[in-house]
């Protein structure tokens, strides 16, 4: 920094009179004039400021240069605002917060700021909080620059047209250009700290609905699988239970299965001896009816000789009348005579008792005939009704056959239900487990 802009004293006044010359001042007013950094060492600002190379000299140069740009103060806040009031929404967000005047002069004070030559905390912390209205009144970071580098031009343009000397000027440009560099540095920074805070605070509090949405899901998630687990263990007893009564039910129908078996085989056992019967009642019908044939034919024999036991007595009538006719040599014959007609008399006995014997047998017959026709219809009927038992009851072991395949498909069919319960059960033990170190996990976020 040369001595000769150090000692400025010249004359930038209203009239836009540029400066000519430098008029020394004394060694006290210079150390008066002189800029400062005044932060702890350990600030981390320090190496922004080493980066851009801001020097106490640019400082001192800045604080000289202040006189002479607060007359125009309210050009470089008008250049500021009016790109923010070019925008619709961004002049609305202003009304709505502020006045476009009260800005204005907080700007104005805060541009003077820029030129006391002095960075310490406070410098600091006043560019943090105006970052901090910025972020309230909701200017963007690209409104905020295009603002900032309207305000820079016109600066810019104010030192350009006010110095005539080269070297000054490029001097006083680089020193603002520096000043406004670290002003959008620490406003930039104070925006994304106030972003990333918001941005963190948005977490957080996403993060504890979302911590007290899945400590409540967690927890009815525990108790539901807690009552279901409790539910399909009672479903597992039962599953149980009702396995133990349809194995024994499938037990009791496979017995069943053996005794209707069993009471088939005595059904068609007892239909073939019905069958018998009815055979044996025909084959005896026929018999008695060749007894009944036979019986008539000796009724015929019985008439024949009782016709020839008449005539045979007839001729012994004629024989005794003859003998008598004789006298003592029809003696002899008179005897054979009466000998006849007592073996026709006792013909005639014998074939009456015959014939009442034949008469008794046909009524006999008749009877057993009779008899037995009923017993052939009786028979038949009772053969019917076999047959239908017999059918009913092949119908009842069908049934009963069908039952047990039914009942042993039932008992498999169980038995997977019973496994896929068991399956459901440990898999809702797994979800409660889980569910449990989801709550756990939860309360440690």
């Amino acid at each position: 920094m040369s001595k000769k802009l150090l000692g400025w004293a010249g004359k930038w006044n209203k009239e836009q009179q540029t400066v000519d010359r430098i008029t020394p001042i004394s060694e006290e007013a210079k150390l008066m004039e002189q800029g400062m950094i005044h932060l702890s060492t350990t600030h981390p600002i320090h190496k922004q400021i080493e980066v851009i190379g801001l020097t106490t000299e640019d400082l001192t140069l800045l604080r000289q240069l202040k006189p002479y740009l607060l007359p125009h103060m309210k050009s470089l806040t008008e250049a500021f605002y009016s790109v923010i009031l070019s925008v619709e929404h961004l002049k609305q967000l202003i009304t709505k917060h502020s006045t476009i005047e009260r800005l204005q002069l907080t700007l104005e004070r805060h541009i003077e700021e820029m030129f006391d030559g002095k960075i310490n905390d406070e410098f600091v912390g006043k560019r943090i909080r105006i970052a901090d209205v910025h972020r309230h009144i909701g200017l963007e970071t690209k409104w905020y620059m295009a603002a900032f580098q309207n305000m820079q031009n016109r600066l810019l343009d104010l030192i350009a047209a006010e110095i005539r000397n080269v070297e000054d000027r490029m001097k006083a440009i680089l020193a603002v250009n520096k000043i406004l560099n670290l002003e959008q540095q620490l406003v930039l920074e104070a925006y994304e700290e106030r972003n990333r805070l918001e941005r963190e605070e948005q977490y957080q509090q996403v993060k504890n609905e979302l911590k007290g949405s899945i400590a409540q899901l967690s927890n009815q998630l525990e108790l539901l699988t807690t009552e279901t687990k409790h539910t399909i263990e009672q479903l597992v007893e039962r599953g149980k239970s009702v396995k133990n009564i349809i194995e024994h039910t499938a037990s009791t129908v496979r017995h069943a299965q053996l005794e209707a078996d069993e009471g088939e085989r005595m059904m068609r056992t007892y239909i073939e001896r019905i069958q018998d019967i009815d055979h044996n009642a025909y084959l005896m019908k026929g018999h008695v009816d060749q007894l009944k044939d036979t019986s008539a034919q000796i009724r015929t024999i019985v008439s024949a000789v009782k016709e020839i036991a008449g005539q045979t007595k007839l001729l012994s009538l004629n024989a005794s009348i003859e003998a008598a006719r004789a006298g003592e040599h029809g003696a002899g014959f008179a005897v054979v005579a009466k000998e006849v007609n007592k073996l026709a008399d006792h013909t005639k006995d014998t074939v009456d008792h015959i014939e009442e014997l034949v008469g008794n047998s046909n009524l006999a017959t008749n009877a057993v005939i009779y008899n037995i026709e009923v017993v052939k219809s009786s028979v038949g009927t009772v053969r019917g009704q076999a047959d239908a038992a017999g059918n009913a009851f092949q119908q009842i072991v069908d049934h009963v056959e069908q039952s047990t395949s039914n009942m042993e498909h039932i008992q498999g069919e169980m038995s997977d239900l019973l496994q896929m319960i068991s399956h459901i059960h440990e898999a809702t033990a797994e979800v409660a487990a889980s569910a449990e170190q989801l709550n756990r996990t939860t309360k440690h976020l």
